[in-house]
């Protein structure tokens, strides 16, 4: 792979080494849900959407 300098170099390193370490720490049900509930709030602020 060509990187594109030495920034993009050690990004993409970091989130190789990132990746690896997640899939050996599967997580829990009751994460994923949270994960989901955040990521659904982002969804919704970002879309003008949020229900207080």
């Amino acid at each position: 792979m060509e990187y594109i300098n030495e920034f993009h170099k050690t990004w993409i390193e970091q989130t190789r080494q990132s990746i690896a370490f997640w899939n050996k720490q599967p997580a829990s049900l009751e994460e994923k849900k949270q994960r989901q509930e955040r990521l659904n709030l982002q969804k919704a602020i970002r879309e003008g959407r949020q229900k207080n």
